[in-house]
């Protein structure tokens, strides 16, 4: 009799990775961008369970690439942590969505933040 012999099919990269917990699903929309040549200030907020969550951040990089830093009030925190559970990974999600574009713009704030951002920019040159 001869010995059974077992053939283990080889592992896949994306068999070693573990799982990422999957988050919630929620919208990114942006309602306000300002700044200059350097870096912008954003203004959003994400829907989620029919809420919205206030955030803002800073969008920068002209070398090397584009950047995002979002940053989140402690009351913002607070509500996500109720929703996110971990803070920090929605933190790190919001930052690549951004990052990839994967968001809405509100097209009537744009248009006032733009509108508010001309007579700045009048005032100043005036």
């Amino acid at each position: 009799m001869f010995p059974t012999i077992h053939i283990l099919a080889p592992l896949r990269t994306r068999d070693l990775q573990r799982e990422k917990p999957r988050l919630p699903e929620y919208h990114v929309v942006v309602d306000d961008v300002t700044g200059g040549e350097i870096a912008n200030i954003i203004r959003g907020y994400i829907e989620v369970n029919g809420e919205k969550i206030r955030f803002k951040g800073i969008a920068y990089g002209r070398y090397g690439g584009q950047n995002v830093a979002p940053r989140l009030s402690p009351v913002a925190k607070k509500r996500l942590k109720v929703v996110f559970g971990d803070v920090s990974k929605f933190e790190e999600d919001l930052q690549q969505k951004l990052v990839s574009g994967d968001f809405d713009v509100d097209p009537v704030a744009a248009e006032a933040s733009k509108k508010k951002e001309e007579l700045e920019h009048r005032h100043t040159h005036s």
